[in-house]
């Protein structure tokens, strides 16, 4: 049996990872909302600094690796101590993609900032808002171990998924009828896509945010793992 003074520190260390947790995914989210108004907005300066954020965000998502594999080697923990561990191994790692993703965005943000032509369709525009909403609830539910909320975004992502296809068809036709502005129809679809794998990454925290609360396993849309 632990003394109170090691079952002390162990809830500090337990507490630290929710902490640490929730700092990787405010960054993220942050950097996927600045990358979206530095696309709609016009505005290379803000695209530049989430390019710059991205690598405060690798030192998180190292640092919580850290201390989640530090914590099963010397504690072993078990219940909802063990699942709060495995979620943020998994949920970390979707957290630096969806990092990378907003990086790709604001990439994206300066190259059609640099000149005029095809600008953002209402589809695309529509995506953009949204998909930074989707990711703000996920976290929002990951920070209050809110498994219905959880589930609602995972509903949610099947939405965006068809917002993004209708954008793609509509950019299409719009290549077709502007070959010059090529260059700049490839930049917004990628734009589409990024988004599009961001909210996959946010479905994917929400169904480790069900395990978290529930001790149920979710994949691939909600579905229960044998």
């Amino acid at each position: 049996m632990q003394t109170p003074h090691l079952d002390a520190v162990y809830e500090l260390e337990i507490q630290a990872i929710r902490t640490r947790l929730a700092r990787t995914g405010a960054r993220a989210e942050q950097m996927v909302r600045d990358s979206v108004r530095a696309l709609l907005d016009r505005d290379p300066a803000l695209a530049r600094q989430v390019m710059a954020t991205d690598r405060e965000l690798n030192r998180l998502e190292l640092e919580l690796d850290y201390e989640c594999v530090m914590l099963l080697a010397r504690r072993s923990p078990v219940g909802e101590d063990l699942r709060l561990v495995l979620t943020a191994l998994k949920a970390d790692v979707d957290m630096e993609r969806i990092g990378d993703l907003a990086v790709h965005v604001a990439e994206r943000a300066i190259e059609l900032a640099s000149g005029p032509g095809v600008e953002a369709l209402p589809e695309l525009v529509e995506l953009a808002e949204r998909s930074s909403e989707h990711l703000e609830r996920t976290m929002r539910a990951l920070a209050e171990k809110d498994s219905i909320v959880a589930r609602e975004v995972i509903g949610y992502d099947k939405q965006l998924d068809v917002l993004h296809g209708d954008h793609m068809r509509r950019i299409i036709q719009v290549a077709k009828d502007h070959p010059d502005q090529l260059e700049r129809v490839l930049a917004w679809s990628s734009v589409s896509r990024h988004l599009e794998r961001i909210s996959d990454h946010a479905c994917n925290i929400a169904e480790m945010v069900v395990f978290l609360a529930e001790g149920q396993v979710v994949r691939h849309g909600g579905h229960q793992a044998p």
